[in-house]
């Protein structure tokens, strides 16, 4: 990664944030000039060294295979740390209601896995709500992303209640741009903490956004959830998203395409449907109307109603196939890498 000696402290942060979000990540600083100070901060960050393009340019090769050899030695040793588990939830288009979904799989989440801590993200929430619930927090991520340096697990302990004991829930209004630039730096760095922090992130991103999130997140990624109404635009939105995301998502990345409002008496079959996609859907849920609203009004998940619904038991039993077993994770971030193969 390339060091600005104009401002060796955002690589301080970056080197810093990918260490702790991928441990296995043999990290190499890049630098012109560097100060002693700048240097021991980036190596304490989680560098394994620092070239000096001056120095060391006939050698450099050599010096990162040799970096890349130990740090492959000692991964067999130690054996891998396990990765945390970041899904994120995207709509084919506005209207289709993610707040819900997410709001009612980190809910599934939670009831499954009571021994763990989930952490609900609504990046794009409406005032003094995550979600549909009443937002319990003092702090949005809109703060974090400002703060990065104090996330830790007193702070995040302290200042993110929890709606039910393991879930907590975050609130933010991310705008567009925030999303490039040094800005999504900080995002990531954010996000990376909290996945630290945490079993399992469920992050709703809108629409129009993401896009931008998945170039932030992408590579990262656990589970991409997309979201769709059985229509006929947002098929094709489906098809064309899917196509679009092969470069950004990692090789172990679960893609799943989940159709909301499901009937199969409906006009456009399921078949149909999948086939333009060129997919299977891997969740299919009623409207469930009635529920839903109940839900939403009284601020509570589609679990805690006193009668079930068949969106309810659906989403339960796709949770439990999709998070039986944690998966790997995606390896290193791509988005940083182009970002800092940019900068040399």
């Amino acid at each position: 990664m390339a060091i600005s000696e104009d401002d060796p402290e955002k690589a301080v942060k970056l080197f810093s944030a990918l260490h702790q979000s991928n441990p296995g990540v043999t990290l190499v600083g890049v630098a012109r000039h560097i100060s002693q100070d700048a240097l021991l901060q980036v190596m304490r960050a989680g560098a394994r060294d620092c070239l000096i393009t001056a120095v060391d340019s006939d050698r450099a090769r050599e010096r990162v295979q040799s970096l890349v050899n130990e740090a492959a030695a000692e991964r067999q040793q130690n054996g891998e740390q396990k990765r945390r588990s970041i899904t994120l939830v995207v709509g084919a288009s506005s209207v289709v209601d993610t707040r819900f979904f997410a709001q009612n799989l980190a809910s599934e989440l939670n009831d499954l896995y009571p021994e763990q801590r989930v952490l609900a993200v609504d990046t794009m929430a409406t005032e003094n709500h995550a979600f549909y619930f009443d937002s319990l927090s003092r702090l949005s991520l809109n703060d974090l992303v400002n703060r990065t340096d104090s996330i830790d697990e007193s702070f995040v302990n302290t200042a993110l209640e929890e709606c039910r004991p393991g879930l907590r829930l975050l609130s933010g209004q991310i705008m567009a741009d925030q999303l490039s630039g040094d800005t999504a730096a900080d995002l990531f760095i954010a996000i990376s903490r909290l996945a630290e922090l945490f079993d399992h992130l469920i992050i709703r991103v809108v629409e129009h956004q993401s896009a931008d999130w998945l170039k932030i997140l992408g590579a990262d990624l656990s589970r991409l959830m997309i979201v769709a109404n059985p229509m006929v635009e947002h098929v094709q939105y489906v098809e064309t998203m899917l196509a679009g995301t092969t470069q950004l998502l990692g090789s172990k990345c679960q893609t799943n395409v989940v159709i909301d409002g499901f009937d199969k008496k409906a006009t456009l079959a399921l078949a149909d449907m999948e086939k333009r996609m060129g997919t299977q859907a891997s969740l299919k849920l009623p409207l469930d109307w009635l529920n839903r609203l109940d839900s939403i009004n009284a601020g509570v998940p589609l679990s805690a109603l006193l009668r079930r619904s068949s969106y309810q038991k659906g989403l339960a039993e796709f949770a439990k196939r999709q998070y039986s077993e944690q998966s790997s994770g995606a390896g290193a971030l791509g988005f940083f890498k182009k970002r800092a193969a940019g900068k040399e």
